[in-house]
């Protein structure tokens, strides 16, 4: 919604009008591959400069199937309806789904926003869209995974090679020197888990691990039983298998639990799902980002670049090792967060 207040100044006896971005409730829009949502502040500001509440921010993130990103998503409107400014939120229905990225990023584009969020499927195939933002004036920031983009603001997330390797460290120490593991990681071709499987690999290796095999299974729950069922079949003695995401972590786990196998498991991403394994005993571990925490460093970002403040080049969100230790805490705190972005 848009407000046009009319100030009129005696003085000089003429009328300037401004435009604001406002509205109480959030707009549905979609595609047969993407998910968008729109939504923006209460009331628009008369204030000199670009307030926050005349800010439009785009979101595209990699795919919406995932809880991780759901909460990407979660932190990103919340932290929009408290500041008034108007988000829309695309993602496709696939992290394999670069073309239909790449569309998102030009739908935004055509919609004219101020600043993008985006978290490059592959860095290669969406450069040239990025680019095209920057030549539109957009001020363009990634979250979670980098991008190439020389033009880029900053990149907010975690620094996925040196949290993998902490991770890692941890569970490869669970599982003592001389055991064996299989590595499951995302699509190839992503930098986010190019990164995650070169930190997994050091710290496992670090820990006297030998790393049978790795292998893609591109961040999807199916794929990552189906690898898992696979590879328990092809090695006899498996003691760990560890991913750089929760979903291939859950269906390696389904296999290892079909298999009748003592094999562990440890994840990347901290969701709930897999947090409450490891509270069971189910799941030895995970190595939890913050991407609600992401979500809302999106958008005030994009507020203090509109508002022409510096901001750091790399904003790191942070991250944990959860395990039964910390786990139930763990859970408790997103499940607050979980509950927002239903």
């Amino acid at each position: 919604m848009k407000k046009i207040i009319s100030m009129l100044c005696a003085a000089t006896l003429f009328a300037s009008v401004l435009m604001g971005c406002g509205g109480g409730g959030k707009e549905e829009a979609s595609s047969d591959a993407a998910t968008a949502e729109n939504t923006s502040g209460e009331d628009a500001s008369a204030e000199e400069g670009k307030s926050a509440d005349g800010i439009k921010v785009g979101f595209v993130v990699k795919s919406l199937a995932d809880q991780y990103w759901i909460l990407v998503k979660a932190g990103a409107e919340a932290a929009a309806e408290e500041n008034g400014v108007e988000l829309t939120f695309i993602a496709p229905n696939a992290e394999s789904d670069v073309a239909k990225q790449v569309e998102n990023i030009e739908t935004l584009i055509a919609a004219g926003v101020d600043v993008l969020c985006i978290a490059p499927s592959n860095d290669e195939t969406v450069l040239p869209a990025l680019e095209n933002a920057v030549k539109a004036g957009i001020k363009v920031i990634a979250v979670d995974t980098d991008s190439s983009l020389e033009d880029k603001v900053c990149f907010i997330g975690t620094g996925n090679e040196a949290a993998a390797k902490e991770g890692a460290l941890w569970a490869g120490e669970q599982v003592g020197e001389g055991a064996k593991a299989i590595v499951l990681r995302g699509r190839l071709g992503d930098a986010t888990h190019d990164a995650r499987e070169a930190g997994v690999v050091a710290g496992l290796e670090e820990k006297g691990v030998e790393v049978l095999e790795v292998q893609a299974a591109d961040s999807t729950e199916e794929k990552g039983m189906s690898v898992s069922e696979n590879l328990l079949q092809k090695y006899d003695d498996v003691d760990l298998i560890i991913t750089t995401a929760d979903s291939m972590a859950t269906g390696a786990c389904n296999a290892v639990e079909a298999a009748g196998k003592d094999t562990l498991v440890y994840g990347f991403d901290g969701t709930l799902p897999v947090a409450e394994k490891v509270e069971a005993g189910e799941v030895l571990g995970t190595t939890a980002q913050h991407p609600y925490e992401m979500g809302v460093l999106g958008i005030e970002t994009a507020i203090k670049i509109m508002n022409g403040e510096e901001v750091d080049a790399v904003i790191d969100s942070g991250q944990e090792v959860v395990n039964s230790e910390n786990a139930a805490d763990f859970i408790a705190d997103l499940e607050s967060k979980v509950g927002s972005a239903e």
